[in-house]
């Protein structure tokens, strides 16, 4: 068997899970391993750092109530539970319903032994009945006979265990009683474990208890002989090193990836060393086992720190946004069409591209204008700014990019394409000038923006200014231009379709289903035909800001708020989903005297843009933000993959890390996808892949326990957290009921 004795039996396996001591883990904080990686705490993996994402093991999966690492298996992201409350003695976590759902990994080198689940807790009236659930089936009716703190064991059947996976466990109660202080529950519930049977039981005193669950002590994780903590992660090429150290017993490092059994990567006590480079793009369960009583910290990536990024202000900036762009339209985006299409020819964008920074994944955080703008300019996520339905005003809160500018000294204008950005829905904040096209009844597409840019510059040109130019020609209505569409249509088409399709055409589609294979192809090609149309003014653009003489002094930004679908996933145009066709983007910066031209495989996000701006110019947003500076980044060499986000509204939540992606639409509603292997999304490997799964859904559940307070900048990605980020669990949003 793997990694407690490679020769050993799994009888074997089992004597030696019954041997083990009840402790746990002692954790606290962990210090960065090299001196140089201080400045930038959120650009390694700290194992320390990250155990609110780790998995305990002890004989099995152990979830404490009381710290933050156990909304991953609540999927508690509507707040049904009350946390940290005190009852009888000792704090615990009390479902508000007479339902406690829990979703437990078993791993899959004790999948086949003979299990159990066991829980501490304490009904909060007389009389309490319980139904356990396992994998939906009824395994036991417990009746209490008393309602002080005491432990369940029930044996799990082994049929319901299918290998490597994650089950739900459900404890189901007759009654709610009356809490102290107002609302409702069935139980406190301190701890839980799903794992061998055989394994000695959790105590049930708090002093006990405690002693098993405590995490904090002398920055180092400890473990006792035969226990483990794991990790799913996602190595990058450049972040793939595992640096630590290793005091007392010997530190076993096994790997797993789904589908195939773990292997040993080293055995070592004193200097930790692990090379995850061979695991690079892929979902990887990191797994430690302790041979005898130790200590150890580590951390992957984050080392490799170069020359600080040179900040000089440019005099001009310019923001290109083209609405409903998706990236992998563009011929200097490594991800393949969804469809199969060829790129659409853009050589003007693909020229400056060559001198920028090209971001690659790159999340809006909405699927439609609203919200991806709203973040985009501010720096804060949907969730907080609430700016996701058609009445929501942008909130004056919030620093936009423009104010930023303003607040700098540059002139700000903007000519705008998109109805919703404008000063009916306060997004015209900051600007000195502005014109929304729609709503002043004017000429809306990329040749009239530039027309109005170049009047903008001529004038403006003598002083620093900020132009935002909201371009949206790959937006309903796509119309034909009889210079681009024989490059994208091939063949004779004399369909409805001829010279445009309309938005209330699209979205008679989006109702009716799609049309003729040859339509659907017509559709997209006259989209991509709006692409070049766009790409050719932006180029005009450009000549001007040469013959004008300020093309060296020009920041660019290009970027998108959002894509459309063409029947990838069975509908057409945007607003309705969190696949990548709508919120994998294009972001590009050109300012090489401060960026170095290449691509930033990072990670990164629309929040993300403001706190980059301000970083390059030299200035400070005031107020709350979300995101992060990623200008920061370009001075480490081997910074680990950072995970990036985005929302329908309070409905739908999507997190991706590496090649792996998870969709959230509730605690049984969850998507998985391998991204690398599957660019169409096609194949939901939510079932079979449970690793991949819990590389992007960990992560996603814990910034879903904090969603209107995360800062990136402060706590980190949530897969890649930093020293600051809160042990603690946060207020509900809802009171006990």
């Amino acid at each position: 068997m793997m990694y407690s004795r490679p020769h050993s039996s799994k009888s074997a396996l089992s004597n030696k899970w019954c041997s083990m001591t009840l402790a746990l883990m002692c954790i606290a904080s962990i210090h960065f391993l090299a001196k140089d990686a201080i400045a930038a705490p959120t650009l390694g993996y700290n194992l320390v750092n990250n155990l609110p994402n780790a998995h305990l093991f002890d004989s099995g999966t152990v979830i404490d109530l009381n710290e933050m690492s156990a909304v991953k298996y609540l999927r508690d992201a509507r707040r049904r539970w009350v946390y940290s409350y005190e009852y009888k003695g000792r704090k615990a976590a009390l479902p508000q319903s007479i339902r406690a759902d829990f979703w437990i990994p078993v791993p899959k080198e004790i999948a086949g032994e003979g299990l159990a689940l066991e829980v501490i807790l304490s009904p909060t009236g007389p009389k309490q009945v319980a139904d356990i659930f396992i994998a939906g089936k009824k395994i036991k009716n417990i009746n209490f006979t008393e309602s002080g703190w005491q432990s369940i064991k029930v044996p799990v059947p082994q049929s319901l265990i299918k290998g490597s996976s994650v089950v739900k466990v459900k404890l189901h109660f007759r009654r709610r009683h009356e809490l102290k202080g107002g609302g409702k529950s069935a139980a406190a519930i301190r701890a839980v474990r799903l794992g061998l049977e055989s394994a000695p039981p959790l105590p049930v005193s708090e002093t006990e208890l405690s002693d098993v669950l405590n995490r904090h002590r002398d920055e180092l994780i400890t473990l006792k002989d035969g226990q483990g903590v794991d990790y799913y992660i996602s190595p990058s090429d450049s972040g793939w090193l595992l640096k630590g150290q290793v005091s007392g017993g010997v530190v076993e490092v096994w790997g797993q990836v789904d589908k195939k059994s773990p292997q040993k990567l080293k055995e070592t006590s004193g200097k930790l060393e692990v090379n995850l480079k061979p695991f690079a793009h892929q979902a990887l369960r990191l797994m430690f086992r302790a041979k005898g009583d130790l200590t150890f910290k580590g951390q992957i990536g984050g080392f490799d720190r170069s020359r600080p990024v040179k900040v000089k202000k440019p005099k001009y900036v310019i923001f290109w946004l083209i609405d409903t762009l998706r990236a992998d339209k563009l011929s200097f985006y490594k991800t393949p069409n969804a469809n199969k299409r060829p790129k659409a020819k853009t050589p003007n964008l693909a020229a400056i591209a060559k001198e920028s920074v090209v971001f690659e994944p790159f999340y809006v955080q909405g699927n439609e204008s609203k919200a991806s703008h709203a973040s985009l300019f501010t720096g804060v996520y949907p969730i907080t700014h609430k700016v996701y339905d058609h009445k929501a005003k942008l909130p004056r809160k919030y620093m936009t990019i423009a104010e930023l500018f303003k607040e700098n000294g540059y002139h700000t204008g903007g000519y705008v394409s998109n109805g919703y950005v404008s000063d009916k829905w306060d997004f015209d904040q900051g600007f000195q000038t502005f014109t929304n096209f729609i709503r002043e009844s004017k000429a809306n597409n990329a040749k009239a923006v530039v027309r109005s840019a170049k009047r903008f510059i001529k004038k403006r040109k003598k002083k620093p200014f900020y132009l935002y130019l909201g371009t949206s020609d790959p937006h309903v209505t796509y119309r034909r231009h009889k210079t681009f569409i024989k490059d994208y249509f091939k063949g004779n088409y004399s369909g409805r379709y001829m010279k445009n399709i309309t938005g209330q055409e699209l979205a008679d589609l989006k109702k009716k289903g799609p049309p003729s294979d040859k339509d659907k192809r017509r559709i997209e090609s006259l989209y991509e035909n709006e692409i070049a149309f766009n790409d050719y003014h932006f180029g005009e653009l450009v000549k001007t800001l040469k013959s004008e003489g300020i093309y060296d002094e020009t920041m660019i930004i290009i970027s998108a708020d959002h894509g459309d679908e063409f029947w990838e996933h069975g509908s057409c145009g945007h607003g309705h989903s969190l696949y990548q066709e709508l919120i994998n983007v294009p972001l590009m910066i050109r300012w090489p005297t401060s960026l170095k031209a290449g691509r930033f495989e990072a990670g990164a996000d629309g929040v993300d843009l403001l706190p980059t701006i301000a970083s390059l110019i030299g200035a400070k947003v005031k107020g709350d933000i979300q995101g992060r500076d990623l200008s920061d980044q370009q001075s480490i060499g081997d910074a680990y993959p950072q995970a990036i986000m985005a929302s329908k509204g309070v409905e739908q939540f999507t997190l991706q890390v590496g090649p792996a992606k998870v969709i959230y639409r509730g605690p049984g509603s969850v998507e998985s996808y391998h991204l690398n292997d599957d660019i169409k999304e096609a194949t939901d490997l939510s079932e079979s892949h449970p690793i991949l799964t819990l590389t992007a859904l960990d992560p996603l559940l814990l910034y879903l326990a904090r969603p209107r307070t995360w800062s990136k900048s402060k706590f980190g990605a949530p897969n890649a957290l930093s020293p600051k980020f809160p042990k603690s669990f946060p207020k509900a949003w809802h009171t006990p009921k």
